[in-house]
């Protein structure tokens, strides 16, 4: 008997290497050159080179290479060994993780055996049916699509899933001594997983307060205690350079929310996470959308029937394992149950509430299963025979039915990923693959090759200067508005915007590639899913009509629709190109559809509130903003939750105020959205808006004057003068100030341009005054590029002993616009007159900071 339950155990010890090997087949067809995880993916990479070469943790892709405090460093250790082998490459990156994919089934399969071994040879030789159960759960662990997916991107949750299983593997055989190599191993371990994970620290705890309720473990505290020790000295490193952390974000977000938001927000997290370990363990839950949906081709994969069967799967499962660690409790079961209250504990008050944090949990549940099924048939039901028959017809063939629906989502997930490589652009923008095959590595690579080395790149996607050997900066276009664009722009000297191409338009304000008035943006490199868009100065100061058609939006988001028409993403893509055209009906009967098939969204919610708002329908739309902020994904649009629930409640208060009367039928509410369209860089909405005052029988002559003179502006961007003359002469008002002023600049423009028509080449210009006052207001009206423009012509028509006024408001321009080479020969001739002007000092420092280069 024991010969023979030998040979079982040799046998099941055996399967582990066809697991693998099937595993790494599937990981091999899934790997692909795009990175998936941003900004996390392209950072670990990065800072793997910079130990490499550099020894130091720190964003050397930045200007001034800040220290890197954000997350711990111990991926972009473990990537090092890639990083030495292949400098900056993802496919290299991607293996590696791959490989800790490998060790971390293997540990799986072989530490679930090993916990359902029991120490009479009679007894395992009895239960041996059972111990197929570990087959099983490998197999239900290896095909889940989370899992596939995670081990062919460059993130940490596959390895860190690898050293958790590795701690309860040390913590199996608690009747053997603690040799010096199993604590080596212990310490390695326990140092290692909170720079993994921060929530490591879940771990370390964890086997410090199992180790303290025995003597016979104390000396483990020796590695906890060296644990914590390393982990304090990472924290106190961070605080040395007071840049953000996870900690101090997590503070200040309970500072700001006071004891009663912190509870609420607690339980809020708890039941996201615990719904996320739901769709972990049955992927592809009913109602809910996979994190991996946007790899698929097609419509996604749902599980069918109720959440609630599900919900309740999930809770047997849960049950099963609680039995199993019951049952190792002295053999890692204590340690996993600890760990996963205190990293539960933990997220309840992490920053960020994602759903991917529940992964790690899946391993360390699943691996009790097969010893809790032992201790279930031990205590309950070794007697009835005939109920274990059908619990266990049951369970495989619930067991057959998901690995049949994994499975199924892994084939579309390899699939996917070959079409992702070999098809076209557009065909991918039809399956609303783009987003995710969007190659950012070739758009550096033509960055590092047309473009000078002290570039600087502004981007979305920081994996871009892994190609590109550029400084950049992660700037979330879509979100941000015009003002913070310049302001990025101004502070990254000669730059480049890198973003995504126009088949994702909500990822880019493409409008602005035609109507920003200070800057010109004009794409140079569009492949790939991608543009590259270079910055100059816009010396006309006016609008185009070459890059921008405003239905091309909506026209492709129709398209994808009816190719895809339950598809989150696509759906979003469409109500937002409605919301965009104000078509409010549209958005809340088409939602109330999708929510009748069961399809339920924050955002879907948040979309109903704003349209709600545009129908001046108040209280359902704050009805729909509060239902939203009690959905799962609220947290990522919570910012826009808020400022529509603020402006909800103001509208109805001044609506309540004015007896029901709409302020926005009244001229004054249509000047200020003029003003706030033309803020927002959209010039079309300012006319409408400037149109409909002069319409308004209601409109004062103060009102008048101000529409005419926004009309004014309006034709002067478009380079009709003529036209914004017409507009001003309507203005009854003659001191009006923003009047008189646009009457000045047309007035000088005229002097100017025939002063110099009439003049030679080389004549100077009659009036420095004239000019720098032209310049000025210019500038004061938002077009500094004529500025440059006309201070550029006025100082190439001068002699060398002019007035330096106009070569001090040039360098000045100069540098505001990046141009570093005409700024620094500006600034250099200033300082033969000026040589201790502090302000000249501190241009021609500024421009050496921007022409620093990276160390690649």
């Amino acid at each position: 008997m024991n010969e023979t339950s030998s040979l079982v155990r040799n046998d099941f010890l055996k399967l582990p290497i066809l697991l693998l090997i099937v595993f790494a087949v599937l990981g091999a067809a899934r790997i692909n050159e795009f990175y998936f995880y941003n900004p996390d993916s392209s950072d670990y990479v990065l800072m793997a080179r910079g130990f490499v070469d550099f020894q130091e943790y720190r964003q050397f892709d930045r200007p001034g290479e800040p220290y890197f405090t954000l997350r711990p460093p111990g991926m972009s250790v473990l990537l090092m060994p890639a990083a030495i082998i292949a400098p900056y490459d993802v496919i290299a990156a991607k293996v590696t993780v791959l490989m800790t994919a490998l060790v971390m089934i293997w540990l799986f399969y072989t530490l679930a055996w090993r916990l359902i071994n029991s120490t009479d040879p009679e007894s395992a030789e009895s239960l041996s049916p059972l111990r197929w159960s570990v087959l099983l759960v490998s197999l239900v662990l290896m095909t889940n699509p989370y899992v596939l997916v995670y081990a062919t991107i460059v993130m940490s949750e596959i390895p860190f899933m690898a050293c958790t299983l590795a701690v309860l593997y040390l913590f199996y055989a608690e009747e053997e001594k603690w040799s010096l190599g199993k604590l080596i191993c212990l310490t390695g371990l326990l140092v290692f997983i909170p720079f993994l994970r921060t929530i490591g620290v879940a771990m370390i705890l964890a086997v410090g307060l199992w180790c303290l309720f025995s003597r016979k473990r104390w000396i483990c505290l020796i590695p906890v205690g060296l644990s914590v020790g390393t982990t304090a000295f990472w924290m106190f490193r961070n605080s040395q350079f007071k840049t953000m952390s996870y900690s101090s974000i997590a503070l200040q977000e309970m500072k700001t929310a006071g004891v009663v938001g912190t509870v609420i927000s607690m339980l809020n997290r708890l039941l996201v996470h615990i719904d996320g370990l739901c769709q972990k363990i049955f992927p592809g839950l009913p109602g809910t959308v996979p994190e991996y949906s946007g790899v698929l081709s097609g419509e996604y994969h749902a599980l069918p029937g109720s959440p609630l069967i599900y919900s309740l799967g999930s809770v047997v499962i849960l049950v099963i394992s609680l039995a199993g660690m019951l049952r190792c409790w002295k053999r890692g079961g204590a340690v996993c149950l600890l760990y996963l209250c205190l990293s539960l504990g933990v997220l309840s008050v992490w920053p960020w509430m994602q759903t991917r944090f529940s992964l790690p949990w899946l391993p360390m549940i699943l691996v009790f299963v097969p010893a809790g099924l032992f201790y279930i048939k031990e205590s309950s039901l070794g007697q009835r025979a005939g109920v274990l028959k059908t619990l266990a017809v049951g369970g495989i063939a619930g067991v057959a039915a998901l690995l049949f629906s994994q499975t199924w989502v892994d084939a579309n997930l390899i699939t996917t990923n070959h079409l992702m490589k070999t098809e076209s652009e557009e065909e991918l923008s039809n399956e609303d693959l783009i987003m995710f095959a969007s190659d950012f590595v070739k758009a550096g690579e033509w960055l590092n090759q047309n473009t000078a080395p002290h570039a600087r790149v502004l981007t979305r996607r920081a994996e871009v200067s892994t190609a590109s050997h550029r400084y950049q900066r992660l700037f979330y276009f879509e979100p941000s508005n015009i003002e913070q664009l310049h302001k990025a722009i101004q502070s990254m000297g000669q730059c480049y915007l890198v973003t995504y191409g126009k088949h994702t338009n909500d990822m880019f304000p493409r409008y602005l590639l035609d109507d920003d008035l200070i800057y010109r943006f004009t794409p140079v490199y569009e492949e790939e899913g991608i543009v590259v868009i270079e910055v100059t100065p816009n010396y006309e100061g006016t609008v185009r009509d070459q890059y921008w058609r405003e239905e091309e939006a909506m026209e492709l988001a129709r398209k994808r629709l009816a190719r895809n028409p339950r598809r989150i993403s696509v759906c979003m893509t469409y109500l937002n190109q409605l919301l965009k055209a104000e078509e409010y009906d549209q958005i809340i009967a088409f939602i109330g559809d999708l929510e009748q098939a069961g399809i339920q969204d924050a955002r879907f919610m948040s979309m109903l509130g704003w349209s709600y708002l545009g129908k001046r329908q108040y209280d359902q739309a704050l009805e729909e903003f509060a239902r939203a902020t009690r959905t799962p994904g609220q947290k990522m649009i919570r910012g826009n939750l808020n400022d529509g629930i603020k402006l909800a409640l103001k509208r109805r208060k001044a609506a309540q105020e004015n007896q029901g009367e709409s302020q926005h039928e009244k001229p004054g509410s249509y000047l200020k959205l003029t003003n706030n369209m033309w803020q927002l860089v959209m010039f079309d909405k300012a006319e409408k808006f400037a149109h409909k005052v002069l319409d308004s029988k209601q409109a004062t002559t103060a009102e008048l004057d101000q529409a005419h003179v926004w009309l004014a502006r309006l034709a002067l961007i478009q380079g009709n003068s003529e036209q914004a003359l017409q507009e001003l002469n309507q203005v009854q008002d003659a001191n009006h100030e923003a009047a008189q002023a646009l009457r000045q600049r047309l007035d000088l423009e005229k002097i100017i341009t025939s002063t110099w028509a009439s003049e030679s080449a080389s004549s100077k210009v009659p009036d420095t005054s004239q000019i720098l006052r032209l310049a000025k207001l210019y500038e004061e009206q938002g077009v500094p590029g004529k500025a440059l423009k006309l201070l550029q012509h006025a100082h190439d028509r001068k002699d060398s002993d002019s007035d330096t006024r106009i070569l001090r408001e040039l360098a000045r321009l100069q540098l505001f616009y990046s141009l570093l080479d005409e700024a620094e020969n500006s600034y250099l001739s200033l300082q033969k007159t000026s040589p201790d002007d502090p302000e000249i000092q501190e241009a021609l420092q500024q421009i050496a900071r921007f022409r620093e280069t990276p160390r690649y």
